[in-house]
């Protein structure tokens, strides 16, 4: 009677595995690039939402602050990636301290300043843009 009664957990443990093999075998990976700009630029906009009143829920949280769950939010949605190509440190770097120094018009849409221009994937952009636009923001002009 045991061997029986284990017969159904056994079926359904075989069933999970079979699963488990065709979703690992299956093409989950990601080709993301510019998670960690992402991160950067997203972390830089939701400490910077609350002084220009941008509310910041959703994500809806249960501990920490509104900006903390703003912060975790976005550590999972970059994951996907920039809807462009990362432009490098430099850029990034520019484009974070324009959120942070360049109004609130940019925190609500940081590729209207020119240090961040690079993230509107419909915009013509190059590589030496993007370095100019850090080599300004750098020079603190």
């Amino acid at each position: 009677m045991a061997a029986n009664s284990r017969a159904p957990a056994q079926a359904a443990l075989r069933t999970f595995a079979l699963i488990l093999a065709v979703a690992s075998a299956t093409d989950c990976g990601t080709d993301a690039t510019g998670v960690d700009a992402c991160r950067q630029i997203e972390g830089a906009r939701c400490r910077r939402a609350p002084a220009c009143g941008i509310p910041l829920q959703p994500p809806y949280h249960t501990a920490g602050s509104d900006v903390d769950a703003c912060i975790r939010f976005y550590d999972l949605a970059c994951l996907h990636g920039l809807a462009v190509s990362d432009p490098g440190t430099a850029a990034v770097q520019a484009c974070a301290s324009a959120i942070y120094n360049n109004g609130c018009g940019v925190v609500r849409q940081p590729e209207s300043d020119t240090a961040c221009a690079w993230l509107d994937a419909g915009a013509p952009s190059s590589s030496s843009e993007a370095s100019a636009a850090a080599a300004d923001a750098g020079s603190g002009d």
